[in-house]
């Protein structure tokens, strides 16, 4: 099995908006929308190598983009309305309708704004008067007994000196 790849740009993967082509508006990039673009925009690169129309349907998309539905209808509307898509139905089988897309243009992306220490807001250091951190007890710990085996004891009931047969056990704490 050969498996095929799709490459995602690093300035895409950077940035965090789009530009519409239609308004001049910047737009929200999500890493869902990220991953929506760079899924069509290799489906319609492989259709259309081949001379092909694309017509992928909606579910499909959601299915291996891992987004759903709703997300991908959303992101197609957005894409169609700010100059990058255009979709195209056609009535099929009588009643039932099926969807052609063309990409128009390749996503522009907004240019990402460098954050400068100049422009970053002054943050003074708070202090709280009179605070003394809080010592806690040194937690309890609950080990588990440990069973040792006792030194054989020099005992016998009749008071002679023998071995008693039944060895004496002592419990310690692993403490």
């Amino acid at each position: 099995m050969t498996e095929s790849f799709c490459k995602m740009p690093r300035p895409l993967m950077a940035a965090t908006q789009w530009v519409s082509l239609t308004t001049g508006e910047h737009l929200a990039l999500s890493g869902q929308d990220k991953i929506l673009w760079v899924w069509m925009k290799d489906r319609y690169d492989f259709f259309t190598a081949q001379q092909k129309d694309w017509f992928d349907n909606q579910d499909e998309i959601a299915k291996y983009t891992g987004c759903s539905v709703s997300t991908v209808k959303r992101f197609i509307q957005l894409l169609n309305k700010h100059g990058y898509l255009k979709k195209i139905q056609r009535r099929v089988h009588g009643c039932a309708h099926s969807n052609s897309y063309t990409i128009v243009q390749d996503l522009r992306l907004a240019p990402i704004e460098k954050v400068t220490p100049s422009s970053l807001p002054l943050v003074q250091e708070e202090r709280t008067p009179g605070y003394e951190p809080i010592i806690f007890p040194v937690a309890m710990s609950h080990a588990k007994p440990v069973v040792v085996a006792p030194e054989q004891v020099n005992f016998h009931p009749s008071g002679h000196d023998s071995w008693c047969d039944e060895p004496q056990w002592e419990v310690r704490s692993s403490r």
